[in-house]
């Protein structure tokens, strides 16, 4: 990698990423202002929601933590929050790199071994949230034929995420056809073991802040298992590589997962869409958190580093 662009990577993905925010929200129309029936539960749900942000900061640490030492939690903090908005770059992998970036800038470890964590990181996240998320929608749809399909899915790729078998694969076709040797490793059992506990909790979290965001946008009482569509829902839209950040496929699992536990579908499409600025809102609060650590951690440099 040139040595301009090693040096600003961190920065030129937080620039991109603010600027495909701001054109993806654009386009995409989210300005609305829904119905408000109950500020107390909107309370609740922003506390729950930037509480689950925290504990998504300590997840990425947590990984970090199963390799290396010494990286201070202020720079933990401030890579995930500076890298938030990188999920709207298309592509997907931006968010992962950029945390890694500002890591290695920061640190005396490189970028690759850096970015394989961040990805680790990321698959047993996605594969937490599904878990959670299918519970969730099989639950709300009595066991459908999608929700078995899905849980089914789930448990056929389980074996195959967690054993050497996709790194193997990985490792193979990027020397046949990028001509150049990589070294993928599986995901081990130590890091499994720290950071499942912690990925559960931060999903649990955010289910908890989407119910009470559903029960405050509506007038009726909602079961507690509609807090399990946000994992299912985000983590569908995860996997959209072509959305930028999910814009669109998260709203639309959302709609068909509300629907199942009889919430109208004009309800639910204002509450998808709802959904997207208030987890806009989490975001927004991390990017602030991980700036003010950015903040303290170069003014106490001098005297800690």
């Amino acid at each position: 990698m040139p040595p301009f662009l090693s040096r600003h990577l961190s920065k030129i993905i937080i620039y991109a990423s603010l600027i495909f925010l701001l054109v993806g929200l654009y386009y995409a129309d989210y300005l609305i202002k829904p119905s408000i029936y109950s500020y107390s539960y909107l309370f609740y749900s922003v506390i729950f929601l930037c509480a689950g942000f925290l504990f998504y900061s300590i997840c990425w640490g947590k990984v970090l933590g199963s390799e290396y030492r010494d990286i201070r939690n202020r720079t933990i903090m401030a890579s995930a929050g500076l890298s938030i908005f990188g999920k709207y770059i298309p592509g997907r992998l931006w968010v992962l790199l950029g945390r890694s970036a500002y890591v290695e800038k920061h640190s005396d470890h490189d970028l690759g071994p850096l970015s394989l964590l961040s990805f680790k990181e990321q698959i047993i996240s996605i594969w937490v949230g599904f878990f959670l998320g299918l519970i969730g929608y099989n639950l709300a749809g009595n066991f459908s034929f999608g929700g078995i399909v899905g849980a089914l899915a789930w448990l056929g790729i389980t074996p195959f995420i967690f054993s050497s078998l996709l790194p193997n694969i990985v490792n193979k076709v990027m020397k046949k056809v990028m001509n150049r040797d990589v070294n993928i490793t599986p995901l081990d059992w130590h890091m499994i073991r720290r950071v499942v506990p912690y990925s559960m909790l931060n999903w649990g979290i955010w289910a908890a802040a989407f119910y009470f965001l559903v029960q405050a946008l509506v007038p009726q009482d909602v079961p507690l298992l509609t807090g399990l569509c946000f994992p299912l829902a985000a983590n569908i839209g995860v996997l959209a590589f072509f959305a930028p950040g999910g814009i669109g496929i998260r709203e639309t699992m959302i709609v068909i997962y509300l629907n199942q536990l009889g919430i109208s579908v004009a309800e639910a499409t204002t509450i998808s869409l709802t959904s997207r600025l208030w987890f806009l809102f989490g975001e927004a609060f991390l990017f602030v958190v991980g700036n003010a650590a950015h903040v303290a951690r170069s003014y106490w440099r001098p005297v800690t580093e």
